[in-house]
C-alpha cells in the first residue's frame, strides 16, 4: 500500500495562527513561549516573511544579538538582516577608538531611513546608547546617480567633514579619493565601494569595484551617500564642541593647559578618533545653569517607522542588561570624576531604562519568554511546541564519545524519518559539509548538500512533505525540533565541538615583493642585481631638451648616485633582510658585490644538489602504504575548534597522498606562525597511529616540545592515544621510564628535543617523525635527521613564508605545502586603545583569571619589568605573576615560560621575547604597555600571541596617561586599531615579512646569505639554481635598453600618490607580453580614467623592448636623425633580411661589422617614433 505524504506548513500550526491574528488584530502586548534554541530566530523569520514588515529584536547581550542576527540571515538572507552594535565604553580618555562598531551603526541607521522593511537586531546596551539626531542624519543623506553635478573640491571638503578618510586607493568603509576625473568612495551602506566617473563637474558613470583587484565590477544606476561618522564636523559643530569643552572643563575646575589640550585636538581635526561617549559636544548646546541639554540627541528607537514590530528576547533578561549597563556607566563616570578626568554626565550619553521602556511601548511588542513572564504586562501567552536537540545514551563497549555520539544522532534521525521529517543539520564549511556526508553514508543515512547562497526558508517552501536530510552550509546558534510542522535543525557542532569562527581574508592586490617595492621610503634600502645595496633617494623628474623622464634614484658609498630610468626598474628590490639588521652600502663599480653573490650562488647551489640527490634516492625506497582515513579520523577531524583554512585543507590533501603512496614522505608545511601547521602535522599523526605505527615529534627548544606536548594531548584526550613527553625538565627515573614505554609500545607520540635522538631511545615501530623548525637544530642532530629520512617518514614544520615562484620551482624535487592563508582571525581580538589605567588593568586581568585563562603583559623595559610585575601582583593579589626578559640566563627564561604553558602561573609580565613561536590556548588576554613606540608589523605579531582557541580575546594597547598626540601619531593609532595597512589595504599577515634571525628558507640554514643580499634576490637564486640543477631551460638575466628620446612616464596629477606610482612603475617594468601590458592599459583606464599621452607611451616603450628581446637586441633608440638598434652577436635576426630591407624600402640604411643597425628617421615626433620603431622590429622578426 503507497504511504500517504502529508506536508506541514507554518501556517498549519495553531500557534502561529493565533500569533498572526493577535499581530493582525493590534494588540500591542504579546507574549510567545515554548520557544526553544533557533527556534525563535526561526519564529521571527517566519513572522517577517508572512507579514513583510519591519522588525526590532531587542536580546539582552551583545553575544546574543550577534547570534541572533546570524540565525535570522540563514533563514532570510544576509541583505534583510542588520545587526547594529553597542559601542564598548571601558573609557572615558578623549580618544578611543571603534572604528568598526560605528560604520555598522551608520549602516543601520542609513538602511532604516531609505528601505524601511529590513530587520535589526540590538542588545539592551546598544538601545540605551544616544544617536546622532534623527534630524540631522537625514539632512546629510543624498542620493547621487549619474547627470547630476558635484564640484569636486566642494565634495571633497562634504565628505570630511561627514568623516570619510582621504586615501589614495579606497579599501575600506568609511574612506575616498579623487584621482583626476575619477572619484572612488565607500559609504557604509554598500557591500563595494563605488568609482564615479566625472566628465568635468558631471558624473558619467557609476561603477562598484573589487577593493583587492581595484577593478571594475558593474554598473550602478544610483546610490545613497550618507554620513561615515557621528559627529559630523563641519565649522558650526566644531565651534559647538569647542565652546561646550571649554564651558565643561571650567566647570571641572580643569587648569588652562589641559583646557587648551582639549580644545586644540578638536580643532586639529582629530575628531574621527574621537571617543563616542563625548558625542553630545557636538550636537548639545551648552547652558551653565543645567548642564549640556539631555533633549537633543536622538535614539535608535527614533529612527524606527511606527508600524516596526518589536520582538523582546526574555524581557526579564533585557531588563536586567539595562539596569547593568546603567550600574557600568556609573562606575565609569566615578573612577573618571575620582581621576580628574574630562568627562560628561551619564544622562548626556545614555537613557535611562525607563526612558528606553517607554519608547518600546509605543510599538506593537512580542515577548520571546522564558519560564518567567510578567503578567501585568501581556494576555495569555501563545505557546509554541519546540524542543532542544539533545544527544543522550551510554557508549556501547570499546567505543569513544564522538563515536557514540554519532552513532546516538544516526538513530535520532533515522527515527524522525519515519515520521516524514525534514532535517537540517548546519555545517560551518563546504569541506564540513563533505566530510559529515561520509560519516553519514557509512551509517547508510542518505543526505542532500545545499550551498548556503538559498536561504533556509527558500528551502522548506520547496519541501513536498517526504523525509530529507539536508546538509547546510553555515554556523547556526542551536539546533531545534518542532514536531508540529514535521522539522528539525541541528548544528555538526552540537554533535562534535564548537569552531571558532576564522574571519575570511580579504585576497592581498598585489605580490608581496611588488607591494613592498611600492612602501619605500626615501632613506631605505634598495638592491640592485648588478651594483648592489644603496639607498633610495627618491622619484626624481629629470628634463633634457623638453623630454621629461621619472628616475629613481639610487645613493652608493662615497655619494656616486645612480639614475635609474623607470621603464627599467626589473633590477631594483626592496631590501628585506634579518628584523634589526643594517646592511653595507656598497661602492659603484666596486668587486665586493659580484664576490658576495657568487658566494650566495655557491652555497644555493650545493644545497641544490643535495635536494635533488636525496629525493632521488627516497624515490627507490619502498614502504607499506597507510591504512586510509576511517570513520574514526573523521570524527577526530570534526573535533577540531577552528574552522580549517583552505591552505590547511589542501597540505592535509597533500599528506594524505603521500601517505596512501609506497615511498616514504618527506614533506616541508611552510606557513608563519599560527597558521594552522601544527593541526596539520595532528592529522598525519592520527592517521598513523591508528595503522599501529608510532610517532615522534622533534623540536628545538624545551619551550616548544612543553607547547607541542600540550597541544597534542588536548587534541588526542577523547581518543585511545597515549602521549608521551621527553626532554631535560623530566627527572632521571622519568626519563628511563618513558624511554621503556616507547620500546614496548605503550606510547603512540612522543614530542621531546635532540634527547629523542640519543642513543638509548628506540622505538618498537617507528612510522612517522614530524620535526619542527629544523634548521634550528645542530650540524650533528641534522646529519641524524638526514638518515631517520631513509628510514620512515618524514614531515617537516618550517615557519617562513615562501614566494609563490619558489614553489612552483621545486616542483619535482621537493614535496612542499606551503599555508599562506593568513591568521586574521581565529577568534577576532577585541582591541582597545586606551590611556594607562590602573582600575582598567586590575579589571582586565581578573576578567581573564575569572574564567581560569591567563594574560600577558607586555612592558619593554628590562629596567622596570620588576616594579610593573609589583604593580600587577598588588592589583590583583591572587595572580600568580612570572617574568621573562632577554637578560635572563635561558635556562630561566625555559623554565618560566614552561612554568607559564603549564598553568603554573597566570600572568607573564615579559618583554617583546614573546613577539613569535608561543601557542597557549589558554591565554587570551594581552596588555601592551607603551604601544605607541611598537612598530605596526611589532604589534601585529605581539597581538597574535592572544586568540588561539575558540575563546574570545582582548588586547589592550596603554599610552602614556594625559597623552594627546599628534595628527600623525592618532592615525598611526587607529591603524594600530584596525591592524590594516592604510596605503594598500595589504593586511600585516607577514609581518612586514621581516626575517627572524632563526629562520629559514626550506628548511635550510640563512648563515648570513639573505643579510649579504636581501630576501627577494636570494629566493631568486634559490629558485633560478634549482631551475638549472633539474636542467630546465633559465631565461637570460638581461633586458634592451630603450632610449627613443620621448617622454614616458606617469605623470604625478595622474596617479599622486608615490607609493602607487612605484608599484605601477616596476609592475610596468616586470610585464612580460602584450596581454601584461593590457591589462595594466586597462587597469589605469579603469582606476585613473584616461591616460595621459606620457604614461601611454611608457607602455608602447616596454611593448618594444618585449619585441626586441627575443630579437637580442641590447640597445635600441633614435638619436634626431636615426633609430639605431645595437644586437648582440647571438641575435637570430638574419643579416640577409636587413641588406633585402635596405634594397627594397629604405635608402640609407647602415649595419656595421659590430651588428649595429641604423635605419634613417629624421625630426620625427614622439608618436610618429615610437610608430616607426614597432614597424621595424616586427619586420626584422618576421
Amino acid at each position: 500500500m503507497r504511504k500517504m505524504i502529508t506536508r506541514k506548513n507554518p501556517e498549519d500550526m495553531e500557534s502561529f495562527r493565533l500569533l498572526l491574528k493577535q499581530i493582525d488584530d493590534g494588540m500591542m502586548r504579546i507574549a510567545v513561549q515554548g520557544l526553544a534554541g533557533a527556534a525563535r530566530s526561526f519564529l521571527i523569520s517566519l513572522l517577517y516573511k508572512k507579514r513583510q514588515r519591519p522588525v526590532l529584536v531587542v536580546c539582552p547581550e551583545e553575544k546574543e544579538a550577534v547570534a541572533f542576527a546570524r540565525d535570522l540571515s540563514l533563514f532570510l538572507g544576509e541583505e534583510h538582516v542588520f545587526h547594529y552594535p553597542a559601542l564598548d565604553f571601558l573609557t572615558i580618555d578623549m580618544f578611543a577608538l571603534q572604528r568598526d562598531e560605528e560604520l555598522s551603526r551608520l549602516e543601520v541607521l542609513a538602511n532604516l531611513q531609505i528601505q524601511h522593511k529590513i530587520i535589526v537586531v540590538a542588545s539592551a546596551n546598544a538601545l540605551m546608547q544616544k544617536v546622532m539626531p534623527v534630524a540631522e542624519f537625514s539632512k546629510h543623506l543624498r542620493i547621487i546617480a549619474p547627470g547630476d553635478t558635484i564640484n569636486r573640491d566642494e565634495f571633497a571638503a562634504q565628505l570630511v567633514a561627514q568623516c570619510y578618510k582621504r586615501e589614495s586607493l579606497v579599501q575600506e568603509k568609511g574612506e575616498f579619493s579623487i584621482r583626476g576625473n575619477i572619484i572612488d568612495i565607500f559609504p557604509p551602506t554598500e557591500k563595494n565601494p563605488l568609482r564615479l566617473e566625472m566628465l568635468g563637474d558631471e558624473i558619467e558613470s557609476i561603477r562598484t569595484f573589487n577593493t583587492s583587484s581595484q577593478r571594475s565590477i558593474g554598473p550602478l544606476p544610483a546610490f545613497v551617500l550618507s554620513p561615515a561618522g557621528e559627529a559630523v564636523m563641519d565649522h558650526s559643530t566644531l565651534e559647538l564642541a569647542v565652546r561646550n569643552i571649554r564651558r565643561r572643563a571650567d566647570e571641572l575646575s580643569f587648569s588652562r593647559d589641559i583646557r587648551s589640550r582639549l580644545v586644540a585636538a578638536v580643532q586639529e581635526g582629530l575628531t574621527n578618533a574621537f571617543n563616542p561617549i563625548f558625542l553630545p559636544l557636538f550636537y548639545e548646546s551648552y547652558d551653565t545653569g543645567s548642564g549640556l541639554s539631555d533633549n537633543t540627541l536622538s535614539g535608535l528607537l527614533e529612527y524606527l517607522s511606527r508600524n516596526t514590530l518589536v520582538v523582546l528576547d526574555d524581557p526579564l533578561a533585557v531588563g536586567h542588561a539595562m539596569f547593568n549597563a546603567g550600574l557600568a556607566m556609573d562606575k565609569l563616570l566615578f573612577k573618571a570624576k575620582s581621576g580628574g578626568k574630562f568627562y560628561l554626565e551619564k544622562e548626556n550619553t545614555y537613557f535611562p531604562p525607563e526612558a528606553v521602556t517607554a519608547g518600546l511601548d509605543g510599538f506593537l511588542q512580542v515577548a520571546l519568554a522564558g519560564l518567567e513572564i510578567e503578567s501585568e504586562r501581556y494576555h495569555v501567552p501563545v505557546v509554541f511546541e519546540s524542543d532542544r536537540f539533545t544527544c543522550t545514551g551510554e557508549p556501547l563497549a570499546g567505543e569513544i564519545r564522538e563515536d557514540a555520539t554519532l552513532r546516538l544522532t544516526v538513530e535520532k534521525i533515522k527515527s524522525w524519518f519515519a515520521g516524514d521529517m525534514l532535517v537540517f543539520l548546519f555545517c560551518p564549511l563546504p569541506e564540513d559539509v563533505q566530510r559529515m556526508k561520509g560519516l553519514l553514508s557509512s551509517y547508510d543515512l542518505p543526505a542532500e548538500t545545499l550551498s548556503g547562497a538559498e536561504p533556509v526558508l527558500d528551502s522548506l517552501e520547496g519541501w513536498k512533505g517526504d523525509a530529507r536530510l539536508i546538509l547546510f552550509v553555515g554556523d547556526i546558534s542551536s539546533g531545534f525540533v518542532m514536531p508540529a510542522i514535521k522539522l528539525a535543525v541541528l548544528s555538526e557542532e552540537e554533535i562534535f565541538v564548537k569552531k571558532a569562527r576564522r574571519l575570511r581574508s580579504r585576497p592581498v592586490r598585489t605580490g608581496y615583493f611588488i607591494k613592498s617595492f611600492g612602501d619605500l621610503q626615501e632613506g631605505d634600502f634598495v638592491v640592485h642585481t648588478d651594483f648592489g645595496i644603496g639607498i633610495y633617494r627618491g622619484l626624481k623628474k629629470i628634463a633634457v631638451r623638453k623630454i621629461e623622464n621619472d628616475f629613481l634614484v639610487i645613493e652608493y658609498s662615497e655619494g656616486d648616485k645612480l639614475y635609474i630610468p623607470v621603464n627599467a626598474l626589473e633590477k631594483i628590490q626592496r631590501y628585506v633582510g634579518p628584523d634589526g639588521y643594517v646592511p653595507k652600502i656598497d661602492r659603484m663599480g666596486g668587486t665586493s658585490w659580484e664576490a658576495v653573490k657568487e658566494r650566495v650562488k655557491k652555497s644555493v647551489r650545493d644545497y641544490a644538489e643535495e635536494l635533488v640527490s636525496i629525493y632521488a634516492a627516497r624515490e627507490t625506497l619502498e614502504r607499506k602504504s597507510f591504512a586510509p582515513p576511517d570513520r574514526i579520523y573523521e570524527e577526530f577531524c570534526s573535533t577540531f575548534e577552528f574552522e580549517e583554512t583552505p591552505d590547511q585543507v589542501k597540505a592535509i590533501e597533500d599528506i594524505h597522498q603521500d601517505m596512501d603512496d609506497v615511498k616514504p614522505m618527506d614533506r616541508l608545511i611552510c606557513g608563519d606562525a599560527g597558521f594552522g601547521k601544527t593541526e596539520v602535522a595532528i592529522r598525519s599523526a592520527f592517521r598513523a597511529v591508528m595503522d599501529g605505527k608510532q610517532v615522534a615529534v622533534l623540536t628545538p627548544t624545551t619551550i616548544l616540545a612543553e607547547q607541542h606536548y600540550q597541544t597534542f594531548t588536548r587534541r588526542f584526550e577523547d581518543f585511545p592515544v597515549r602521549v608521551g613527553l621527553l626532554n631535560r625538565f623530566k627527572k632521571p627515573a622519568e626519563q628511563k621510564k618513558i624511554v621503556e614505554e616507547l620500546k614496548n609500545q605503550t606510547i603512540d607520540i612522543v614530542v621531546g628535543t635532540h634527547r629523542l635522538l640519543q642513543k638509548d631511545v628506540a622505538f618498537q615501530d617507528l612510522g612517522l617523525v614530524i620535526i619542527d623548525e629544523e634548521q634550528r637544530f645542530g650540524v650533528a642532530h641534522k646529519e641524524k635527521l638526514k638518515k631517520m629520512r631513509t628510514l620512515v617518514d618524514v614531515l617537516t614544520l618550517s615557519a617562513t613564508p615562501i614566494p609563490r615562484t619558489l614553489h612552483l620551482s621545486l616542483v619535482g624535487i621537493r614535496d612542499l605545502s606551503v599555508i599562506n592563508t593568513p591568521p586574521k582571525d581565529r577568534v577576532s581580538i577585541k582591541t582597545y586603545v586606551m590611556e594607562f589605567d590602573e582600575d582598567a588593568i586590575k579589571t582586565a586581568v581578573e576578567k581573564e583569571l575569572a574564567r581560569q585563562g591567563q594574560v600577558f603583559f607586555v612592558h619593554d623595559r628590562v629596567r622596570s619589568i620588576y616594579a610593573i610585575a609589583r604593580l600587577v601582583q598588588r592589583l590583583v593579589p591572587h595572580a600568580k605573576v612570572g617574568v621573562v626578559h632577554g637578560q635572563m640566563k635561558p635556562a630561566e627564561i625555559e623554565k618560566t615560560m614552561a612554568g607559564f604553558i603549564r598553568q603554573e602561573n597566570n600572568v607573564l609580565v615579559c618583554t617583546t621575547i614573546i613577539g613569535s613561536g608561543l601557542d597557549i590556548s589558554t591565554a587570551n588576554t594581552i596588555i601592551i604597555n607603551r604601544a605607541e613606540k611598537f612598530g605596526l608589523a611589532q604589534l601585529y605579531q605581539i597581538r597574535g600571541r592572544v586568540g588561539r582557541s575558540s575563546r574570545e580575546a582582548f588586547a589592550y594597547l596603554l599610552l602614556p596617561q594625559g597623552a594627546i598626540l599628534s595628527r600623525a601619531a592618532m592615525k598611526r593609532l587607529q591603524v594600530i586599531k584596525e591592524f590594516s595597512d592604510p596605503g594598500s589595504g595589504f593586511r600585516i599577515a607577514y609581518n612586514d615579512l621581516e626575517i627572524r634571525g632563526g629562520g629559514s628558507v626550506l628548511g635550510m640554514s640563512q648563515s648570513g646569505h639573505i643579510s649579504a643580499v636581501g630576501y627577494e634576490l636570494y629566493t631568486e637564486l634559490i629558485e633560478k639554481t634549482i631551475r638549472e640543477v633539474k636542467g630546465e631551460k633559465t631565461e637570460e638575466d638581461w633586458m634592451p635598453e630603450i632610449q627613443l628620446g620621448i617622454s614616458a612616464f606617469i605623470p604625478e596629477d595622474y596617479v599622486p600618490d608615490v607609493h602607487q606610482r612605484l608599484i605601477l612603475y616596476k609592475r610596468i617594468s616586470l610585464a612580460a607580453n602584450d596581454e601584461d601590458i593590457r591589462a595594466i592599459e586597462n587597469e589605469l583606464l579603469d582606476c585613473y580614467g584616461e591616460m595621459p599621452r606620457v604614461a601611454d607611451n611608457l607602455l608602447r616603450v616596454i611593448s618594444i623592448r618585449n619585441v626586441l628581446k627575443p630579437l637580442k637586441g641590447k640597445k635600441m633608440g633614435y638619436d634626431g636623425k636615426y633609430l639605431y638598434i645595437f644586437f648582440r652577436e647571438n641575435s637570430p635576426v638574419d643579416p640577409g633580411k636587413i641588406i633585402a630591407l635596405y634594397r627594397k624600402k629604405i635608402k640609407e640604411l647602415r649595419f656595421t661589422p659590430d651588428h649595429k643597425l641604423f635605419v634613417p628617421a629624421p625630426a620625427a615626433a614622439d608618436m610618429d617614433i615610437l610608430v616607426q620603431a614597432d614597424m621595424l622590429l616586427k619586420m626584422l622578426a618576421q
